[in-house]
């Protein structure tokens, strides 16, 4: 970065205000940090933080940037677990923080948003109108529309049921890296044939364009009921999801499941007496609270038919988020049980390697000399879509280097399991770190593609610099 930071500070303040530039170290780091389990370092900060207010401040940030050579990376709330938003190269950390319009547009059947509003707002008022976004991550609290429209997640729900947000975008707004303003899309609900620009910059993960503004499709909310299923073991889980879907049951919405140690440790934090060993979860839907019920208790005998030592349908309000609360906080166990470090993987197998994946990832820590032999592994995921988390929790008083180290072998690990397995990943993105996977999976003339295209788009390579190329 060529310009003296006094100087851009001056003229980024003259885009979006002073309020809006910040340069302190406690924003510059809170910016950068992410959930790797070692502090932030000084390299890895942003120079300055900025947080325009419209499309048009975006454009003029961009622009300015890159008449300057500056890199710019972008940052919706930092839930990524894959880490695209800690900068590589310094220079400057663009928020979303402010772009929070949201317009529902009942007629239409879609509502458009700027990329700073947060998933669960967006539920919430759609759902006051009888209505459901397609998208439900873990994080949705704090994770904006944007971050995952960017990355093409829906979350923990089932890919069949609304597809990923590639289905559902009808349109966006996108600055360019080179500061100017596109439109893509249209307003009905009839997505176009042909050439769509929408579909590129969705799941382009932030290195074509800065997505600014969202219209999207909603679904009527569907009634809901959920069942547990008790299992001796994760396999025996795996293995009644593997035929789930040729046994046509009707279709659940989300499919969740935790490993033994899940359990184990849930099972004390809530004080539950529950059959050892695995659990599943499903969500049924229906048009009717009726139905939904119904399709609740066909997977109750789905789960007995398949092994399940025990199976019943989640009725009492205070009993169904005491079973939620040990699957969705698995990784909470695992990081925190001995105040742990930890970093997540994730596996996605074809149906007919479900089970031999988790039998490897539930026993993935033993017999090995390297350091993931010093890990604790707990496992769970999204096994109605036949996605597999596993954790590796290590001790925080390990040397950064060590954790390092560490993080490098997980994440050669995840390669290598997908490679194996022939998966993907269905969740997190690709950028940073899954770079060397997708050059060894696709290919490098797949990549080369990609890489053509960031140019082609961002010529100076001025936005999240450094993620294609699988900078950590």
């Amino acid at each position: 970065m060529t310009v003296p930071l006094e100087e851009m500070t001056r003229s980024l303040t003259a885009i979006v205000g002073p309020e809006y530039v910040r340069t302190e170290l406690f924003e510059r780091v809170n910016y950068a940090d992410t959930s790797l389990p070692y502090d932030v370092e000084e390299r890895d900060l942003p120079d300055v933080v900025v947080h325009p207010g419209s499309t048009e401040e975006v454009s003029q940030v961009l622009r300015y940037a890159n008449q300057h050579g500056i890199p710019v990376t972008t940052y919706g709330s930092g839930t990524s677990l894959i880490f695209g938003t800690k900068p590589k190269h310094g220079g400057i950390t663009l928020s979303t923080k402010r772009l929070t319009d949201l317009v529902i547009e009942e007629d239409y059947q879609w509502f458009e948003s700027g990329a700073g509003v947060t998933i669960a707002r967006v539920n919430t008022e759609l759902e006051k109108r009888g209505y459901c976004l397609p998208i439900n991550v873990g994080s949705r609290m704090q994770a904006t529309i944007g971050g995952a429209v960017s990355v093409n997640t829906c979350g923990h729900l089932m890919d069949y049921i609304y597809g990923k947000p590639v289905s559902n975008v009808l349109g966006l707004e996108v600055v360019l890296p080179t500061g100017e303003i596109i439109r893509t899309g249209s307003k009905t609900i009839r997505r176009a044939t042909g050439w769509d620009l929408a579909r590129i910059f969705v799941g382009a993960e932030g290195i074509l364009g800065v997505i600014t503004r969202i219209r999207m499709a909603f679904y009527p909310k569907p009634e809901t009921a959920d069942t547990v299923g008790f299992f001796k073991t994760a396999e025996d889980i795996g293995r009644a999801f593997s035929v789930m879907l040729k046994k046509k049951l009707p279709p659940i919405l989300d499919g969740e499941f935790a490993s033994e140690k899940c359990c184990k440790v849930g099972y004390e934090a809530y004080g539950l007496d529950f059959p050892e060993g695995a659990l599943a979860i499903t969500q049924s839907m229906g048009r009717t609270s009726e139905e939904a019920l119904a399709n609740a208790r066909e997977m109750e005998r789905f789960f007995r038919a398949e092994g399940a030592t025990e199976s019943f349908v989640l009725e009492d309000p205070k009993v169904r988020a005491q079973v939620w609360g040990v699957r969705e906080n698995a990784m909470r166990w695992g990081k925190e049980k001995g105040l742990k470090g930890y970093q997540a993987i994730e596996v996605n197998p074809p149906l007919p390697f479900l089970t031999q994946a988790i039998t490897e990832l539930n026993h993935i820590t033993e017999g090995r000399d390297d350091l993931i032999g010093q890990t604790e592994a707990y496992l769970y995921g999204h096994i109605g879509a036949s996605s597999l988390h596993c954790l590796f929790a290590f001790p925080y008083e390990w040397p950064i280097e060590k954790m390092k180290q560490v993080v490098r072998e997980i994440w050669r690990l995840e390669k290598e399991l997908n490679i194996k397995y022939d998966g993907v990943g269905g969740d997190w993105g690709q950028l940073p770190y899954r770079v060397p996977f997708y050059r060894e999976k696709y290919g490098e003339v797949s990549y080369e593609i990609i890489r053509k295209m960031k140019q082609l788009f961002d010529p100076n390579n001025i936005l999240n610099r450094g993620n294609l190329e699988g900078e950590e």
